[in-house]
């Protein structure tokens, strides 16, 4: 799972891929695995698939902040803004000193036309990360 990480991280996501297919062999219900798979299916913009995988890690480990933020990510990036205000809110409720969480929920809501939470949310943003 290391050498998955690394390539991952340098942007080369089909190796990575590659090395999570082995990870996944004989730790499949490891939810920091698949949440590693879908940023790679994410990076190769493959949104649907990073979501499937998402899915599978946030039922493995239900309170992972950084899955449900994932989800929430996706969902912004797919333009699902309700899917992506549900995942940022449970991260929130999960890490609730991260300012940018509440920066992407504030975005969720500015085009969920909810203007008065989008705002209040930007300036918790801004309240926590100075």
């Amino acid at each position: 799972m290391a050498a998955g990480s690394m390539m991952q991280t340098h942007g080369d996501f089909d190796v990575a891929l590659t090395k999570y297919r082995v990870a996944a062999a004989s730790t499949p219900e490891s939810a920091p695995l698949w949440n590693n798979i879908a940023m790679c299916f994410f990076g190769k913009k493959k949104y649907v698939a990073a979501i499937s995988c998402l899915k599978r890690a946030v039922y493995l480990a239900p309170f992972d902040w950084k899955v449900q933020y994932n989800l929430g990510l996706v969902h912004l990036t797919m333009q699902q803004y309700a899917s992506a205000f549900h995942y940022l809110s449970a991260a929130i409720n999960i890490r609730p000193k991260m300012g940018e969480l509440y920066m992407l929920l504030a975005v969720a809501l500015t085009h969920l036309e909810d203007e008065q939470n989008a705002r209040r949310a930007y300036e918790q943003a801004v309240l926590l990360d100075q």
